[in-house]
């Protein structure tokens, strides 16, 4: 770990409310990987072994089944993922893998647990992030159930602009292959998909997407 990496880990939901003076020392027992794409953080079925945060780059939890392996959501720079398997010492329930080249922030697990047991302001931290997680679940539920295709990759685009009115460039976390199996569609739908949102302004090719107006965007999912 560099110093540079205490702002990101600062900002983080899990460890903003941590005194100053206590960041340094829980993080004590951490190191710092630095990872190629397409590298395995986590396997479904394995004990937990560490606690991971992303520093830079991106990583994909995906669910596997008997034939074929889907992306279930995707993490960036001051993320922590699977927080729930490493709380509960229980075995894992999805693969995380890198999207990209990435810095991950690896804490034991034994001594997440030991700082958790003693430390309010990191259970602070945890029931945070779990919240939001528990709220992302629930968002991704009702979309499956309630927006079209279209509807579900216009929300995606939204989530992912940098800037909320005007134009703007969307850099995809991963191929449109994974996007589509995160939308919970195939990939086939995913190009109609794109294909229909044309003539509001979005463009582009692979993980690079351009949106004219993201207000005429917003138009496509408003009604819900």
């Amino acid at each position: 770990m560099v110093p540079a990496d205490m702002p990101l880990l600062r900002r983080s939901r899990l460890l903003a409310a941590l005194p100053e003076a206590d960041l340094a020392r829980v993080l004590g027992p951490c190191f710092v990987q630095t990872l190629p794409k397409g590298a395995a953080l986590c396997q479904q079925g394995e004990a937990p072994q560490f606690l991971h945060i992303v520093l830079s780059g991106a990583v994909g939890l995906f669910g596997e089944g008997q034939r074929e392996e889907m992306l279930v959501e995707f993490f960036g720079p001051g993320d922590s993922f699977i927080l729930a398997a490493v709380v509960l010492d229980a075995p894992y329930l999805l693969n995380a893998r890198l999207l990209e080249r990435s810095r991950v922030l690896l804490w034991p697990a034994t001594a997440f647990r030991a700082e958790l047991r003693g430390h309010g302001a990191l259970a602070h931290g945890v029931a945070v992030q779990s919240s939001i997680y528990w709220r992302t679940l629930i968002g991704q539920i009702k979309d499956l159930k309630l927006l079209s295709a279209i509807e579900r990759l216009s929300a995606l685009l939204l989530a992912l602009a940098p800037a909320r009115t005007g134009g703007a460039t969307v850099n995809l976390p991963a191929g449109r292959r994974l996007i589509a199996g995160r939308l919970g569609i195939t990939p086939q739908s995913l190009s109609r998909a794109f294909a229909a949102l044309r003539p509001v302004g979005v463009s582009g090719e692979g993980r690079r997407v351009f949106i004219a107006d993201l207000d005429r965007l917003r138009e496509v999912v408003a009604p819900r």
